[in-house]
């Protein structure tokens, strides 16, 4: 890879679109991850029996996992572009 006051518009514009599909990623994992947690609290609020009590807490836990996960790729994903274009 050229050095980067070397890079045409074309590499420019296709990192550009490499960092924002990465961010993309990151709000589609938060956004799974929340929808899980607000159906739990939604769940937990309509049945006030136990009989869906641990249905709630697998899918506040899921919603959490999905979001550590999503940070995580990102991160990862964010790490690897970086090293990429700034050689």
């Amino acid at each position: 890879m050229p050095p980067k006051e070397e890079l045409i518009l074309r590499d420019t514009l296709a990192i550009d679109r490499t960092r924002l599909a990465n961010q993309r990623t990151l709000l589609s994992f938060i956004r799974t991850g929340l929808y899980l947690i607000v159906t739990a609290l939604g769940i937990y609020q309509f049945s006030k029996t136990s009989k869906f009590f641990w249905t709630v807490w697998i899918l506040a836990g899921l919603g959490a996992i999905t979001v550590v996960i999503g940070v995580v790729n990102y991160l990862y994903m964010h790490k690897k572009v970086e090293k990429a274009y700034s050689d």
